[in-house]
C-alpha cells in the first residue's frame, strides 16, 4: 500500500508544470525636463551671463507672448522674468536651477491668471519646493538645497504673495484695444521693358477737347491795353467837361434863377393869405353893420 501511494506522488509530480518566477521589466527614468520648460539651456545660460541692460531686450525676443511693447500683461511678464533672473544671479543660481526657478513662477502665474486663491497658490509653491508633489508626472523640483529653497520662499513672500492683489488685477485685467491704419501709397518702378506711362493712360477726353475748341478765343495782351487807353481818355474828357461848367459866371447865373424862384414863390403865398385875411375881415364887418342896423 504504501509503494502504491509513493507511485501515485511520483506521477502527480510528474504532471504537474515547472512553475518560474516572474520577473518585472525595470522601470525607465524619465528625464527631468522642468528647468527648460519656458527657456532652453543654451538660452538661459546666455540670459544670466548677458549685461542688466540687454537682458530685457533678449526676454522680449524670447518669450512666447508677442507684443510687449504693446500689450500691458506681456511686457508685465517680461519685467517680472527680469527681476527673477536678476534674483537668480544674485544667488549664483546654475542655468538648471535658473529654468527650473523660471519654470515654477510661470506655473504661479498661470495659478493666478486662471483665478485661484492665495491660500491654495501657496499651498501648492511650499509642496513643489518640498519635494512633496510632482509639477509634471515623474519630475519634482529637486534642484535646490533648504538655504536656496529659503531664499526662494522668501523672494516670492516678499513679491508675488504680499502684493496678491495688484498681480491678480494686472494680468486678469482686460486691455481695451483701439486699432489705427493708416493708409500709405507705396510707388513703385514699373516692370522692365513696359510703358510708362501705360498706352492711353494719359489720353485726353473727346469732352476736354471739344470744350477747348469751342471755347472763346483768348484776349491778347494788345487789345487790353488799347481798351485802357480809351477808358482812360474817356474819364479824362469827362474830367475836363465838368471842369468847363464849373465857373463863376455859371454859378451866379444858377445863384440868380434859383433866387428869383424862390422869392416869386415866397411873394405869391403871402399874397394869397394877405387876401384870406382881408376877406375874412370883411365878412366880418358885414355882419357888425347888419347888426347895428
Amino acid at each position: 500500500y504504501q509503494r502504491r501511494v509513493r507511485g501515485d506522488k511520483k506521477a502527480q509530480n510528474k504532471s504537474e508544470p515547472s512553475s518560474t518566477p516572474e520577473v518585472e521589466p525595470a522601470v525607465e527614468p524619465i528625464e527631468n525636463v522642468l528647468p527648460w520648460e519656458v527657456f532652453n539651456k543654451e538660452q538661459i545660460t546666455e540670459l544670466l551671463t548677458s549685461a542688466p541692460t540687454e537682458i530685457l531686450t533678449k526676454l522680449c525676443s524670447l518669450l512666447p507672448t508677442p507684443n510687449t511693447h504693446v500689450d500691458l500683461k506681456n511686457s508685465i511678464r517680461a519685467d517680472l522674468y527680469l527681476l527673477l533672473l536678476h534674483f537668480a544671479k544674485q544667488q549664483n543660481f546654475t542655468a538648471e536651477q535658473a529654468g527650473t526657478l523660471v519654470t515654477l513662477y510661470q506655473h504661479i502665474l498661470n495659478m493666478v491668471v486662471e483665478g485661484k486663491e492665495l491660500m491654495e497658490i501657496v499651498l501648492e509653491t511650499s509642496l513643489l519646493l518640498a519635494c512633496k508633489k510632482e509639477l509634471k508626472p515623474g519630475m519634482k523640483l529637486s534642484f535646490y538645497d533648504p538655504k536656496q529653497v529659503t531664499s526662494i520662499s522668501e523672494y516670492f513672500t516678499s513679491g508675488i504673495f504680499q502684493h496678491f492683489k495688484l498681480y491678480r488685477f494686472t494680468l486678469q485685467q482686460e486691455q481695451e484695444q483701439s486699432i489705427i491704419s493708416l493708409e500709405k501709397i507705396v510707388h513703385t518702378c514699373p516692370p522692365l521693358g513696359s510703358f510708362d506711362p501705360p498706352p492711353l493712360a494719359e489720353a485726353i477726353s473727346d469732352h476736354d477737347i471739344e470744350t477747348y475748341l469751342n471755347a472763346s478765343p483768348p484776349v491778347s495782351p494788345r487789345s487790353e491795353e488799347e481798351g485802357e487807353g480809351e477808358e482812360g481818355e474817356e474819364k479824362d474828357k469827362q474830367e475836363e467837361d465838368a471842369k468847363s461848367l464849373i465857373n463863376m459866371e455859371n454859378v451866379q447865373n444858377v445863384l440868380d434863377t434859383v433866387g428869383n424862384d424862390i422869392m416869386d414863390k415866397f411873394s405869391k403865398d403871402m399874397k394869397n393869405k394877405c387876401t384870406e385875411k382881408e376877406n375874412q375881415y370883411m365878412s366880418r364887418l358885414n355882419k357888425v353893420k347888419k347888426a347895428m342896423d
